[in-house]
C-alpha cells in the first residue's frame, strides 16, 4: 500500500443476529470522533506544522510532507478520542476503495481545548478488532447516541483488488457507496 493511503472495503451489518465480533475480538475500543471544519485548517510548510484555528497541533513535518498534505483543498479533519488516546486525522477524497490518510497522536489538553466547547459534531462508536480465517483483521463499529443500532464493518488492505472472506454477517458493500463515511453520518445527524 503506497504511504498515506487508506484502502478499506466496508459493510453494513445486520445486528439483529449472530454478532461473534463481540465474543471472538482481540479488543473493544470506546472512540469519539468529533469533525471540524477544514476551512481552519493550515499547513505551514515553513515551520512543518499543521495548524487548526491558530493551534498548532503537529509539527516537525518534512516540506515533502507539508507540499503532500497542501495538494488536497477539502481534507476531512478529525479529532478521535481512542479509549484514552487522541489522533488528528487527516482524510482525503475517497477514489474507489483508496484515499490519502494522515494521522497523528496529539496531546489530551490540546485536543480538548479544541473541542471540549462540543460545537463540533461527533459520533461515538465501540469498534472491535476480529480476525476472520483469511487473517484479515476487520473492524466492526456499532455507534451509539444519535446513530445507535448502526453496524458497519471494514477492513483494510494492501491492494483494492487483494482477496477476502465476506464474513456471513457482512451485508450490504458500502464501500463505493457515497454518504457512508463517518463523516457523512455526521452531516446527516446535524442537518436533523
Amino acid at each position: 500500500m503506497p504511504e498515506n493511503v487508506e484502502i478499506e472495503r466496508r459493510f453494513l451489518v445486520d445486528g439483529r443476529f449472530e454478532r461473534p465480533w463481540v465474543h471472538e475480538s482481540k479488543e473493544c475500543i470506546e472512540i469519539k470522533q468529533w469533525y471540524l471544519d477544514h476551512k481552519e485548517l493550515n499547513v505551514s510548510t515553513e515551520h512543518g506544522a499543521v495548524m487548526y484555528n491558530n493551534k498548532q497541533l503537529v509539527s516537525g513535518l518534512s516540506k515533502e510532507a507539508c507540499s503532500l498534505l497542501l495538494q488536497e483543498p477539502d481534507w476531512t479533519i478529525r479529532i478521535r478520542k481512542s479509549n484514552s488516546a487522541y489522533f488528528l486525522t487527516l482524510k482525503g477524497s475517497r477514489k474507489g476503495a483508496a484515499a490519502k490518510e494522515f494521522e497523528w497522536e496529539i496531546g489530551r489538553n490540546l485536543a480538548a481545548s479544541i473541542v471540549d466547547d462540543s460545537q463540533y459534531p461527533s459520533v461515538e462508536k465501540k469498534r472491535y478488532l476480529w480476525t476472520n480465517t483469511d487473517g484479515f483483521v476487520w473492524e466492526i463499529d456499532e455507534f451509539e447516541s444519535n446513530l445507535a443500532g448502526l453496524i458497519i464493518a471494514e477492513v483494510e488492505l494492501d491492494d483494492e483488488e487483494a482477496t477476502i472472506q465476506i464474513p456471513s454477517w457482512a451485508g450490504m458493500e458500502l464501500t463505493y457507496l457515497r454518504g457512508w463515511s463517518n463523516a457523512s453520518l455526521v452531516q446527516m445527524l446535524t442537518r436533523q
